[in-house]
Formats: structure tokens, sequence, C-alpha cells
């Protein structure tokens, strides 16, 4: 091999050492927290060990493979410009004097694009699909360097985290963790999840933002007891409406609640006994906690029902177990919920909707949630229709969403009891199927 073969070869393999360095640095950043947390109590080998250590000293892995970019990518340029551009300058002749400068840009570009698409590009594309395979294999080379290169790297690093100090940051802090947002958009653009597995993620990361009033079951829709009923009657009322547990009041309906029964107390007490008297008191929360309060409460309680009050103590309705989780997983049914819940798509491409059915619930239908604008005291389409038109409805009544029109079809006591869901005019007919009117509680109307 001639002097112009090992030169050749020499730059071949820097270039590939800054194909080695540039891989790992982008392998050892693109690993997740989880990755490592499982390797420190999955994975015994050496590797995983030093792999371990070197991302908990981002300064001595980023200065070291630094240093190799550096050395690597500095050595092959004066190599190329000295060695490879000699030979070019004879077949540059005419460009008189011109020619060795000539020589030298064009070997510098040559070189410039191989070491970027061998060099950097390509390792790093490969990093990044197999982050952990490629760290754990560059681990134990890394750490060997990182020890030999202990003083040029320490000299660096405290540099550096003189620099970052003096530019207001910290050195001691890490990556940011993500954001509610960002974990939301992760989910939606995750190819390996399905369509319920992104709704149940992205709900889960959305419930801490939620309250009581969302998903609570109006008072008007609650089914209750009388407690001067007999047991006998409280069984098949219960029966008759499909749940397992009922407030019980007065004859001032909620504004005296004595408490809840459930089905198994009517069930193993004298026929002719008040359900007053086998009431148990009733779990109390405002409608402005957290649903993940609510969900502690039960859990911790052993619970499954509860009233909500608004601000000054008045029953607004209730909430159960199931509500909460179906803030979670969706909707859950069962054969005891009304068909009238539904929504239901009409040959003109509009919906029939309870004004129950919750404002977001509306994207389901096609309308796109920029539409709405910004929230308003309202969590029903019902609540909607009233907070825009500032009137008590009557069929026939309709309100704007974006390119939508809400129009009241049926009222009942000035309660919007239905609405039909078209588009305005311009506007398109939704083309996705909408999910179901909310399930609702326990001891709804049913």
């Amino acid at each position: 091999m001639n002097g112009y073969g090992w030169d050749i070869a020499l730059i071949a393999a820097l270039i590939v050492l800054n194909a080695l360095f540039a891989g790992t640095e982008i392998a050892l950043v693109s690993l997740r927290q989880s990755q490592l947390r499982r390797l420190r109590r999955k994975d015994g080998s050496a590797a995983a060990a030093r792999l371990v250590r070197l991302t908990d000293d981002p300064n001595r892995y980023l200065a070291t493979i630094q240093i190799g970019i550096t050395l690597a990518g500095f050595l092959a340029s004066a190599t190329a410009a000295v060695s490879l551009a000699e030979p070019l300058v004879p077949l540059l002749a005419f460009a008189g004097r011109a020619a060795a400068p000539l020589a030298v840009a064009l070997v510098t570009a040559l070189l410039t694009f191989v070491t970027l698409v061998v060099g950097e590009l390509a390792p790093k594309r490969l990093a990044m699909q197999y982050p952990q395979r490629w760290s754990l294999i560059a681990a134990t080379p890394l750490n060997a360097l990182a020890t030999l290169a202990r003083p040029v790297v320490w000299s660096l690093g405290e540099t550096t985290n003189l620099l970052v100090r003096l530019l207001g940051g910290d050195p001691k802090a890490g990556s940011q963790p993500p954001t509610p947002e960002e974990l939301r958009d992760m989910v939606v653009s995750h190819r390996g999840l399905t369509p319920e597995q992104r709704t149940i993620i992205s709900s889960a990361l959305e419930i801490h933002e939620r309250t009581l009033r969302v998903a609570l079951v109006p008072r008007r829709a609650v089914f209750t007891l009388s407690s001067e009923v007999s047991a006998a009657r409280a069984r098949t009322e219960l029966a008759r409406a499909g749940h397992s547990r009922a407030p019980v009041v007065t004859a001032a309906g909620f504004e005296e609640v004595v408490g809840v029964v459930h089905i198994k107390d009517v069930t193993t007490s004298e026929d002719d006994t008040p359900v007053g008297d086998l009431a148990r008191p009733a779990t109390v929360f405002t409608e402005y906690m957290k649903v993940t309060e609510a969900l502690r409460r039960f859990q911790a309680d052993r619970q499954q029902f509860a009233l909500v009050t608004d601000e000054h103590g008045s029953v607004e309705g209730i909430v159960t177990l199931e509500d909460l989780l179906a803030e979670i997983v969706g909707e859950i049914y069962d054969e005891t919920v009304r068909d009238s819940q539904d929504v239901i798509p009409q040959p003109d491409g509009s919906w029939l909707a309870p004004g129950s059915f919750p404002v977001r619930g509306l994207p389901d239908l096609g309308i796109d949630p920029s539409d709405l604008g910004e929230a308003g005291p309202y969590t029903t389409v019902a609540g909607l229709v009233l907070h825009r038109l500032g009137r008590l409805p009557e069929p026939g009544s309709a309100v704007g969403v974006g390119r939508w029109a809400v129009e009241v079809t049926a009222v009942d006591k000035d309660v919007i009891e239905e609405v039909r869901i078209r588009p305005a005019a311009g506007g398109e007919p939704p083309d996705r199927k909408p999910s179901a009117g909310r399930r609702n509680g326990d001891a709804t109307t049913g």
C-alpha cells in the first residue's frame, strides 16, 4: 500500500471513530429514565453498572465524547488537507496559482460530506433506534477513556460549570421532566398503542384537572326513596329502577337528606321497617373536589356513593365510583341504561342528544374543540345552550357553536331534555361515530 493508501485508511479509521463517539452521545442522551431504572433493578452485568455510573455524571461522558469527536475530526481534516490535496494539484493546473487552494477546498468538501453522512448522521440515526443496546456496548470502552482522560475531563467539566453559572443556569440541574401536555402529545403520537389505550392514558393525565362538577349526576336525574316507605316497597322500587343504592329523603326532597340505603339493607330487614330507619349516613363531597381526591376518599373509606354539594351546602347531585372510573376509561354501560340516553344519528347528518350530554363529549360528534371557545360555567350541552342563550329555552331555540348549531327540541319544566346538533349554514356533517351519552350514576332515573 502506497503512502496515499495509508492516509486514506487513517482518515477512514478516524471517521469511523467519529461515528462511534457521535452515536454513543446520542444513545446516552436518548436513554429514558425508565430504561435506566430497569437496568438498575434487573441487569446485573458489569456493562450495565458502568452505564448507570456514566449516566449519573453527564459531564464525565459528554466531555470524553466531545474530546474524541474533536480530535478525530481535527486529525482527519489535517491529514486530508496535507496528504490528499497534493495529487489533485496537477489535475487542476488550469486554475494556475489557485490550483493548490482549490485542491484543498475540494478535499475538504468531500471529507465534510463523508464525515457528515458516515461519521454523524447515519450512526446517530441508528443510535436513536437502539439506544440501550448501543449504550451497553459502548459503556465499557467509554468508561475506560473517561478514566484515562480524567484530568482533561475534570478541567472541561469545571470550566463548563463556571460558564453555565455565569449564564444563569444550574450546573447540577438535569433535564426537565415532561409536562402533562407533553406526555399527552407523546401518547397520542405513540404508534404502539391502541385507540382505547390512548384514551385511557390521556384521560388519566387529564383527570387531575377535573372536579366533581364535571362528573356528578344532577339532582334532577337522581332516583330517591322517601324515608317513610317500607323496606318491602323500597326493594321493589330499587329493583324496578335497576339500582343497588339510593339517597333517602324526606318530603322536602334533597333539602333534607336522611342518608343512603343499600339494597342489602332492605332485603335483610322486616318488610314494614321504614327506610328512614335503615339509612346510613351519606358521604358528602363538594363539587369543587378534584376527581382524583374523590377516588382516594372512596378507596380509603371503602365507599362507592357520595352526595355532592355546592358552596352553599345544597345538594347538587350524586357521584359514584363508576362515574369517576368512567372519567378515565370512558363511559360504562349496562342493561339498565335507557336507550334515550344514547346519541342518535339522523339521516340529515345531525344528532339527537340528551340535554345532559357532557360538553367534553362533543368532539366525539366531530365538533372541533376550538369551536367551543373558552370553557364556561357549565358541563352539559343544556348548560352550554342556557349560557349562550341567556334566557329560558323553548323548543326551536338554537345557539351557534362554531360551524355547528345546537337546537332545543324538547323542554320539560324549563329543563332542556333533548337537543339537535346539526351543521350550521356552510358546515359539514360529522363523519365520526359518536360515543353514546354519559352513563347516569348508581341512583339515576332509569
